[in-house]
């Protein structure tokens, strides 16, 4: 029966060995949060949720939220903290519907779906894009995001 080797398995297997980053073994979960308590936004209006650092590798997004406005969606992005530049405004997370009252895991971005890992290259800026509708005016609407992340 034949046996493939992680790319970190063929690191540490490889002659010469090489180090694995901490983000691959031996490195600390943690979590980015950030929270609106009230927003009342308009179709491609962002929210500016928090910072992770550099070397990061991506492991969970969770977003929870009050119900909203019936076809209203938020997708979770990264963009470089000192120009905000390279953003990759569904990156984490794609369009997710925030109509509903909820909570919902939500790693399905452009960066990190399919297998794919992202680990960040420098200390990234996550952000909120609301699409689809307005969130409500009033009393507005209530969201969180959890980003999980492996760091040193």
């Amino acid at each position: 029966m034949a046996e493939t080797n992680s790319v970190q398995m063929a690191k540490v297997l490889g002659a010469p060995n090489a180090k694995l980053q901490p983000n691959e073994t031996g490195g600390r979960s943690r979590i980015m949060f950030g929270q609106v308590t009230s927003i009342a936004g308009a179709i491609n209006d962002t929210i500016y949720f928090g910072r992770i650092p550099g070397g990061s590798r991506i492991t969970g997004v969770t977003i929870n939220n009050a119900a909203g406005t019936a076809s209203s969606t938020l997708a979770i992005g990264v963009r470089k903290t000192s120009d905000k530049s390279g953003a990759v405004p569904a990156g984490l997370s794609a369009a997710t519907a925030i109509n509903a009252a909820q909570g919902v895991s939500a790693l399905t971005g452009s960066l990190v779906n399919a297998g794919q890992t992202y680990v960040t290259p420098y200390e990234s800026d996550v952000y909120g894009t609301i699409a689809g509708a307005a969130t409500p005016a009033s009393p507005g609407q209530l969201i969180s995001v959890t980003v999980h992340y492996v760091n040193d």
